[in-house]
C-alpha cells in the first residue's frame, strides 16, 4: 500500500533530552498509504510561530519544492496558528502524528463502535482548536476553513461539544452492553485472557495460534482496532481470548478516552498477555514494553496477573533473547514463543494454566442420576475432564473447573466423598 497516496516530509521536534521517533512515524505513514522522502529531526524549545526553528523550516521548504512533497506531516502536536503559518510558508497540507493515526484508523474501521470512537477523537482534537481556528477564519487568515466563516466561534465551539455528548451517549451504551456481556461471562465462570502489546508485535497471529481462528494478520499498523473474541481451549480448560488494539509510543489521553469501550476489553480480563516482538533490538524491546505498561495503568489495570509473551524467536538471534529475559529480570511470568510457527504454545497454555485462579482442581463421587450427568457434560464444557468413570451406580470425576461449576458438584456430592486436589 505504500506509496500511493503522495510524497510526504516527516518532522520532529524533540526537547533537547528526548530521542527521535521519526522510525516510528514513517511506519504510521507507510501504513496510511504515504511515501516518505524527506526526515527533519531537531533538538529545541518549541518556536511559537513554527515549532520547528526558522533554518530547518528553510531546509524544509527547499525539499518541498525539490522532491515533490505533497504533504508534511509532524511527530509534534501543533497549534492551529503553527499550523496556518507552515501551511503558508510551505504550501502544503500540514498534518501531525494523531491526524494520521486517526486517518490510519478510519481506513480499517469495521464496525460502528470503532467508527463511532474515531470520530468522538476527530471531536475531542477539535475542540479546543476551534475558537482559533474560527477566529483566523474571521480574519482571512484560513480561508474557506469548513465553509464556516460566516459563524460565530461560540457558535462552532458549542456545536461540537453538542455532537462529543451525542457520541459519548452512544458509545456508554456500547459499554454497558460489553459490561453485561462481562457479567454473564463471569457467571459462566469462564475466565477472560486479553492479548495486549504494541502495535505489529504478533497479537493477531498468536490470537490465531491460540484459538485455531484465522483473523486477518498484516506488517501494518493497526490492523486490529475492534475487539475479536473466541473461546479457546487452555491446557484442555476453556477461556475467552480477546485480541484489541495494538499500543504505540506517546498515546493521546485524546485516543485513550475516546477509545475506551474497547480498551476496556484489556482492564475487565482476568489475565493479561502481553506480546513483545523479542527480533527488535532490545533497547527497542523494553522501550515498547514500558510504552505497554503506562497505557494499561492509564487504562486502570492495577492487579490484574501480566504474562510477558516474548514473539517472533523464530526470526531473533538466541542472544537478543537471553539479553531481553536479563533485563526485564522477575517482574513478571516470561515465555518465549513463535506464534507464527506454533513453537512453545504448548509451554504458553501450562503457564497461562497456572495463572487461571477461577479454576478448582477435585475429585469427587456422584450418584449416578440425570442430574449427575448433566453435571458431567456442564464440567467438560466449562472445564477440563482428567478422569471419569462409571462404577455401578456412582460416577468416579476427577476434574478442573470453574468454582460455579465445582460448588454444583459439591452439592450433590457427599462431603466425603468431594476433595479438593492441590496442584
Amino acid at each position: 500500500m505504500g506509496g500511493t497516496r503522495g510524497r510526504v516530509a516527516i518532522v520532529h521536534r524533540a526537547l533537547p533530552w528526548e530521542e527521535p521517533n521519526l522510525d516510528e512515524l514513517e511506519e504510521l505513514c507507510s501504513t496510511a498509504g504515504y511515501e516518505v522522502v524527506y526526515r527533519l529531526f531537531q533538538r529545541r524549545y518549541p518556536h511559537p510561530e513554527y515549532n520547528i526553528g526558522p533554518s530547518k523550516l528553510s531546509e524544509l521548504k527547499q525539499a518541498v519544492r525539490k522532491l515533490g512533497i505533497t504533504k508534511v506531516i509532524f511527530e509534534n502536536e501543533l497549534r492551529p496558528l503553527q499550523e496556518y503559518n507552515l501551511a503558508k510558508e510551505l504550501s502544503v497540507e500540514i498534518m501531525t502524528r494523531l491526524r494520521l493515526i486517526l486517518e490510519i484508523f478510519t481506513q480499517h474501521a469495521s464496525n460502528l463502535e470503532a467508527k463511532l470512537q474515531i470520530k468522538l477523537a476527530e471531536l475531542k482534537y477539535e475542540l479546543p482548536r476551534a475558537k482559533e481556528k474560527v477566529k483566523l477564519a474571521k480574519r482571512g487568515e484560513q480561508p474557506g476553513f469548513h465553509g464556516l466563516g460566516a459563524y460565530e466561534a461560540d457558535v462552532y465551539y458549542e456545536e461540537i461539544n453538542r455532537r462529543i455528548h451525542k457520541l459519548s451517549g452512544k458509545l456508554e451504551e456500547i459499554k454497558k452492553k460489553k459490561l453485561r456481556a462481562n457479567i454473564q461471562r463471569r457467571v459462566e465462570g469462564i475466565p477472560i485472557i486479553s492479548l495486549a502489546g504494541y502495535t505489529n508485535a504478533g497479537k493477531s497471529t498468536l490470537f490465531n495460534a491460540i484459538t485455531g481462528y484465522e483473523v486477518d494478520v498484516s506488517p501494518q499498523m493497526f490492523t486490529t482496532l475492534s475487539t475479536k473474541r473466541r473461546i479457546a481451549r487452555i491446557d484442555g480448560k476453556p477461556a475467552y481470548i480477546s485480541d484489541t488494539v495494538g499500543f504505540i509510543r506517546n498515546v493521546p489521553t485524546l485516543l485513550i478516552s475516546s477509545f475506551m469501550s474497547t480498551l476496556m476489553e484489556i482492564a475487565e480480563a482476568d489475565l493479561i498477555l502481553l506480546v513483545l516482538d523479542v527480533s527488535e533490538p532490545p533497547e527497542n524491546v523494553l522501550n515498547k514494553l514500558e510504552a505497554s505498561l503506562s497505557i494499561l495503568r492509564q487504562i486502570g489495570v492495577t492487579s490484574t496477573p501480566i504474562i510477558l509473551v516474548l514473539n517472533k524467536i523464530d526470526i531473533a538471534s538466541l542472544q537478543n533473547i537471553e539479553e531481553v529475559k536479563e533485563k526485564i529480570g522477575q517482574s513478571y511470568p516470561t515465555i518465549a514463543i513463535s506464534a507464527k510457527n506454533k513453537e512453545n504454545i504448548d509451554g504458553l497454555h501450562l503457564l497461562v494454566s497456572h495463572y487461571l485462579n477461577s479454576y478448582v482442581a477435585f475429585r469427587a463421587s456422584l450418584t449416578l442420576s440425570e442430574e449427575a450427568e448433566r453435571l458431567v457434560r456442564q464440567t467438560y464444557l466449562k472445564g477440563r475432564i482428567i478422569n471419569l468413570q462409571y462404577m455401578d451406580n456412582k460416577i468416579m470425576i476427577e476434574a478442573e473447573a470453574p468454582i460455579v461449576v465445582a460448588e454444583k458438584i459439591k452439592k450433590f456430592s457427599e462431603p466425603e466423598e468431594f476433595i479438593i486436589v492441590k496442584r
